[in-house]
């Protein structure tokens, strides 16, 4: 079991391949403790995903590759977080990559300088410096993240309800607290849903390349997409941080664009790192966001070669495409455009979240 256990010499974080030393992708048994689930899983509702080889089931509501609801369970029943966790959340291709190298970047500055030769963004992908918590446990290898000194920084595509005590609910009973004190926080970063439907597309070619971009756009919007669907799975996380915003900090991808240094020193106020005069002084912040950039991070060489997935072989440097605002004009059809808005303005009326 995952324990809140706490090392007494906070150094994290620390990227997780060093830790963990091989973050093995091969297929492994289901999760100890979990083998009930067999029946559950296959009794659920299910389709083919549209984009990539997989099959879905509908659990809790949102369709979760099949191999993930165990994983959703052992998160819910075994994930204790400890109160300085950080966990970075998001839906597929919302502009996660670069967060969670911002976010990695930012905390863990004192011990590994953005300018520094050696620094673990210039010699691992990004994805190797944070655990996935969905791929741990889907794998039964959860105790890993003992192994993790505090703070630790993760990363999930989970909605927020698979998360440890984190349904929806009044600001007192709000979950994202594991217990006295604020309780871990969680980074959720959201995209322009046009822009998001058409980096997806993209980035499963490479895999699906016979797909076209007329199937993916009628899978997202009829909701049917991996962690799907869209809307729900915005709206918990934007709920959440209007309830409890010392626990959740709900970004949208186009302002981080448009204000990337204004949105790193949010980011660091927010998780409780806060950069001094000192170091703004030092141009520190705008040395996190140039060793982040998208241009930089294409250059290096852990980003070139090997695979994200390397089941699927969809290649790294698929996670560095273009990264703009307002590339689905080059896809979109006027018709398909006032469509997908016309679902977003219904499912997120009366919630104070709109897209421009």
């Amino acid at each position: 079991m995952a324990t809140g256990g706490t090392p007494s010499a906070p150094v994290g974080p620390v990227p997780f391949e060093d830790v963990d030393g091989e973050l093995a992708s091969e297929q492994q048994p289901p999760p100890e403790g979990l083998d009930d689930l067999a029946d559950m899983v296959s009794s659920l509702p299910s389709k083919m995903e549209v984009n990539l080889p997989m099959r879905l089931r509908l659990y809790q509501g949102f369709w979760l590759a099949a191999n993930h609801v165990p994983a959703a369970v052992a998160l819910q029943r075994r994930f204790v977080p400890r109160p300085d966790d950080v966990i970075v959340a998001s839906l597929p291709k919302c502009g996660t990559t670069w967060l969670i190298a911002l976010a990695f970047a930012t905390m863990a500055r004192r011990v590994h300088p953005p300018d520094a030769a050696g620094h673990p963004l210039r010699r691992l992908n990004p994805h190797r410096c944070l655990p996935f918590l969905e791929g741990l446990f889907a794998r039964g290898h959860e105790a890993k993240l003992d192994a993790l000194p505090s703070p630790r920084l993760m990363n999930t595509h989970m909605p927020l309800a698979m998360l440890p005590s984190a349904a929806p609910a009044p600001a007192p009973a709000m979950a994202v607290s594991s217990g006295g004190g604020r309780g871990y926080r969680i980074v959720y970063i959201c995209r322009e849903p046009k822009d998001m439907v058409v980096s997806m597309w993209h980035y499963t070619r490479r895999v699906m390349p016979s797909v076209s971009f007329t199937e993916t756009f009628e899978s997202f919007c009829d909701g049917a997409k991996i962690y799907g669907p869209f809307w729900d799975h915005i709206l918990g996380y934007w709920r959440a941080s209007t309830a409890t915003p010392d626990n959740v900090l709900f970004l949208r991808y186009e302002e981080f664009l448009r204000d990337p240094v204004g949105n790193v020193r949010k980011l660091a106020q927010f998780v409780g790192l806060p950069f001094s005069e000192e170091e703004e002084a030092a141009g520190m912040v705008n040395a996190i966001v140039e060793l982040c950039s998208l241009d930089t991070m294409r250059g290096f060489e852990a980003n070139k070669t090997g695979y994200v997935d390397a089941q699927r072989k969809i290649p790294r440097e698929t996670l560095f495409r273009k990264g703009v605002i307002g590339d689905w004009v080059n896809h979109m059809t006027p018709e398909m455009a006032c469509r997908l808005d016309g679902i977003v303005a219904d499912k997120f009326s009366r919630t104070g979240l709109t897209f421009k």
